[in-house]
């Protein structure tokens, strides 16, 4: 079995404004595991444990879906914590952008031709920064949280859909494009 999920990727300047401030997290000293910036992704769709065989099919499921969608601007903008900043389990920089909910729904309605389940939560688009071990330290993080709340890190063009491979290492998850489907530009007459 696989263990993979759909995502898309942002613009490495923008990777490189969020990690600055994931050093300025880290050194808060909070007991959290931080996530690493080459890693990191906006899922649109966790699949969980699949089939080999099912790779194909779901590649060429999305690449139908999404055979007319054009790429999709986002801004990277704030940080958060879920579910809430007084229980963190996740801290995160989010994502926005028109058009994700609707690109979202569109391999929802792919993936659903194929079984899968539609996700039982609203798209909050984000990129998972750490994961909270313990409030130990957690005062000193949530200062820089609440310090970057609406900061701004950089806009980012979406120009694929990425089907992915998670391999859950000691060091961290380790991802794999298993196929890609490109967003292809619309041009009128």
């Amino acid at each position: 079995m696989i263990r993979a999920f759909i995502a898309v990727s942002l613009a490495s300047v923008v990777i490189e404004e969020i990690a600055k401030v994931q050093r300025a997290l880290q050194s808060a000293k909070g007991d959290i595991r931080w996530t690493r910036a080459e890693g990191w992704h906006l899922t649109l769709k966790f699949l969980g444990d699949i089939s080999p065989a099912h790779v194909t099919p779901i590649v060429e499921a999305l690449g139908r879906a999404l055979a007319t969608e054009p790429p999709l601007h986002v801004v990277a903008q704030g940080l958060g914590a879920f579910p809430h900043l007084k229980h963190p389990r996740v801290v995160w920089a989010g994502v926005h952008g028109e058009g994700l909910a609707a690109l979202s729904e569109k391999i929802e309605t792919a993936l659903r031709a194929l079984d899968f389940p539609p996700e039982e939560r609203a798209l909050t688009p984000h990129l998972t920064l750490g994961r909270v071990r313990s409030l130990r330290g957690w005062e000193q993080v949530l200062s820089v949280v609440q310090a970057h709340e609406q900061a701004r890190f950089g806009e980012s063009e979406i120009t694929e859909v990425t089907l992915y491979q998670s391999d859950l290492q000691p060091t961290g998850a380790v991802y794999r494009a298993l196929g890609a489907i490109a967003l292809t530009p619309q041009h009128t007459a």
